[in-house]
């Protein structure tokens, strides 16, 4: 174990190199690297066809089904496109630093907000920006930075009402992660899934005046044509890293469906430790249950990290660092994400700390056991 007096200015100084490091490579890379801003043009591109037609999908996406990887496929609720059309008016390259500049600052504020001590946040942030996932997603344009952030939101208010919202903006680029609604429910905890179910309302209805009801439509047509997504070239998931080494299509399901039970039976099994650590479990538990694993998918990689450390697991740092390997063993990378809070000590953490009433006059704070 690190000295408690030398535990901050180690973590300041990882921030530091981190830091350092991000900024050299995205200067490197700025419209240098083979990727740049490949996922931001899908999205730039679906807002002018937006403005320019009134659908943000194109045609080949509705007409039937379609395997997802191609340039320039937008696979998103509509509206996301619609909140691309202000970043339109800037022209391309201004929109590219722009979305660039915010998602660095979600990576920063994804940190700060992670209910863990103070030093272990600028630890975290240090390992993120030397990581694969973050640097691949920035590089790309991607919105997983985003989803990882409002993952953190949803720990830090956990069973409340705005966590129930939080869900509801972050199923707009991540489906899978409603699971999290059947985890609450697993629990019993309704207030959250009513609240998500409210806002995810209130998001549609905003949207009405700008988009209109079709495009939510048509939004439903394009994920029912996402099809035959196992062998679709850089998915991580279990069943296209058999068949990239080689392994016939039914070893392929074989593993694909043996990576769902392990993370159905992760979720199933975790609330008897603790609420904090189930949630943990169950956002890892999104990424392994969805046919589709880019690797940049791997930031929410941020959230066991910090977690372990938290708990007092140091190792727990090198996780992210982990998703450098090959792509074929990103799932794996996966499931050490999912399967490693279980060697943290159950026990209350920062989120599970609840005020509630006594019967008296007075409260107290109570700290959510084991089961809750």
């Amino acid at each position: 174990m690190i000295d408690r007096r030398w535990s901050g200015p180690l973590a300041l100084g990882l921030a530091a190199v981190g830091l350092i490091a991000l900024l050299a490579t995205l200067a490197a890379w700025y419209n240098e690297s083979r990727g740049w801003a490949y996922d931001f043009r899908a999205y730039y591109m679906a807002a002018q066809r937006l403005i320019e037609t009134g659908s943000p999908y194109q045609a080949q996406t509705l007409a039937g089904p379609f395997r997802p990887g191609p340039f320039g496929l937008y696979l998103y609720a509509p509206i996301l496109a619609g909140l691309f059309v202000p970043l339109t008016w800037l022209g391309e390259q201004g929109a590219v630093l722009v979305w660039l500049v915010l998602r660095v600052g979600a990576l920063a504020a994804t940190c700060a907000l992670m209910p863990i001590p103070r030093h272990l946040r600028f630890a975290v942030f240090g390992v993120a920006a030397l990581s694969a996932p973050v640097l691949v997603d920035l590089d790309l344009g991607n919105v997983s930075l985003l989803a990882t952030l409002v993952a953190v939101l949803i720990w830090r208010w956990l069973d409340r009402p705005a966590a129930g919202i939080c869900l509801a903006v972050v199923l707009i680029v991540r489906p899978a992660m409603a699971l999290i609604a059947g985890w609450w429910l697993l629990r019993g905890q309704w207030r959250p899934v009513v609240w998500a179910a409210v806002g995810g309302a209130a998001i549609v209805l905003a949207s009405l005046p700008f988009i209109g009801i079709e495009r939510w439509f048509e939004f439903l047509t394009v994920l029912r044509n996402v099809s035959d997504v196992t062998g679709v070239q850089r998915n991580g998931d279990l069943g296209s890293s058999v068949l990239t080494l080689g392994g016939p299509a039914w070893l392929a399901q074989l593993a694909l469906f043996a990576g769902y039970a392990v993370a159905i039976s992760a979720v199933l099994l975790s609330p008897r430790r603790d609420r904090e650590l189930s949630y943990v479990v169950t956002v890892m538990a999104t990424l392994v249950l969805s046919p589709l694993m880019w690797d940049h998918y791997l930031t929410n990689l941020l959230v066991p990290t910090a977690f372990l450390m938290a708990r007092g697991r140091p190792w727990g740092l090198a996780l992210p660092l982990l998703a450098w390997l090959p792509l074929v063993m990103l799932p794996l990378v996966a499931l050490a994400g999912l399967l490693l809070p279980f060697l943290a000590p159950a026990r209350g953490g920062p989120i599970n700390r609840v005020t509630v009433a006594t019967g008296g006059p007075g409260l107290r704070d109570v700290t959510a056991g084991a089961g809750s």
